[in-house]
């Protein structure tokens, strides 16, 4: 019993007690056993006869291994259990870490996307304001025929409009990377829409000498943010003029599909790049030229994307089996 004691107090009580109970302990079995050695007729007899003897010892290893057993047990386990949750939480300390260095390099890449972005933003906008400056102080400068004011008018009115689209998109992403964007679902004719969205584009493929088509369904409704509709539809024809050739055809048109509605933007002009097809909708900054040298940086792709998104949309590519290229977009209708 005094054995049994000695565990439980190895077992439960702080280690720094241990200096105290621990001799204690000792000190009265070593107490005991010397009076017991010295003074035995103090020590009473209490067994009848042997068998008694034989039973309480054991009766006494029974208690005392049962203890020893009980507690033995619980102290295993919760040490299994805190181990298991220790070990848990390493793993989870292991998956956050790994998701942060995930983070930590998704970060680097971006910061060094946008870098490379702004890089070309101010060379790509530096270059077309130099060539307007340099335009107009020919025009100012010189004595020109009408024949060559006539063409430095519309390369002054191509690189502005360049330059406009390129600021225009640059602001808008700028802006919902800063800020977020508030998205105002409402339901919308997509004939309508179109229409009214691409008067600036329809003269501008007019002067390219490419032909814009729109067939639309005038009964199709959607759930849709007005602008942010306007603005991806704009961008995807504006890139479909920018790399068609003169004599083009530009081809929008709109189906309805179960409970969505799909326009389609299609063209024959250049098409795009297998390389280049995996990073369409990407921070990917790179300069791009059209049939006529329009400059591009290949941020309206991504902004479409996110405005898409935004809008419980979704946009995506496919390369057509001759030439040209058509995207698509895909709206929910509206009841």
């Amino acid at each position: 019993m005094f054995l049994l004691v000695f565990f439980l107090t190895v077992s439960i009580i702080p280690r720094k007690n241990f200096k105290i109970w621990l001799p204690f302990n000792a000190l009265l079995v070593l107490s005991i056993i010397v009076v017991e050695y010295f003074y035995p007729e103090l020590i009473l007899n209490v067994y009848v006869d042997e068998l008694s003897k034989t039973i309480d010892y054991s009766f006494t290893y029974i208690i005392v291994g049962g203890l020893i057993y009980l507690i033995v047990s619980y102290i295993r386990k919760n040490y299994d259990y805190e181990r298991a949750s220790a070990l848990e939480k390493n793993i989870a300390i292991e998956e956050q870490n790994a998701e942060i260095l995930l983070q930590k390099k998704e970060l680097e890449r971006l910061n060094s996307e946008k870098d490379k972005l702004f890089s070309i933003v101010s060379h790509d906008i530096r270059m077309p304001l130099n060539s307007i400056q340099g335009y107009l102080e020919m025009l100012s400068e010189h004595d020109l025929d009408e024949e060559e004011k006539e063409y430095l008018k519309q390369q002054l009115l191509q690189l502005t409009r360049d330059t406009s689209d390129m600021v225009f998109n640059i602001l808008s992403w700028s802006k919902t990377q800063m800020e977020g964007s508030y998205v105002e679902l409402a339901e919308l004719n997509v004939s309508e829409a179109l229409k009214e969205g691409l008067n600036i584009e329809k003269n501008a493929a007019k002067r390219k000498g490419v032909e814009l088509v729109i067939e639309t369904d005038n009964n199709l409704n959607i759930l849709a943010d007005k602008n942010m509709f306007q603005l991806v539809v704009r961008n995807l024809v504006n890139n479909a003029i920018k790399f068609t050739q003169n004599g083009g055809l530009i081809t929008l048109t709109t189906q309805k599909k179960g409970e969505d509605c799909c326009i389609s933007i299609k063209d024959n002009g250049l098409g795009i790049h297998p390389e280049q097809q995996e990073n369409l909708f990407k921070l990917k900054a790179i300069s791009t030229y059209g049939t006529n040298n329009e400059r591009g940086i290949g941020l309206g792709l991504l902004l479409c994307k996110e405005f898409t998104d935004l809008q419980g949309g979704k946009i995506w590519f496919e390369r057509n089996t001759d030439k040209g290229s058509n995207f698509f977009l895909s709206f929910k209708l509206a009841n």
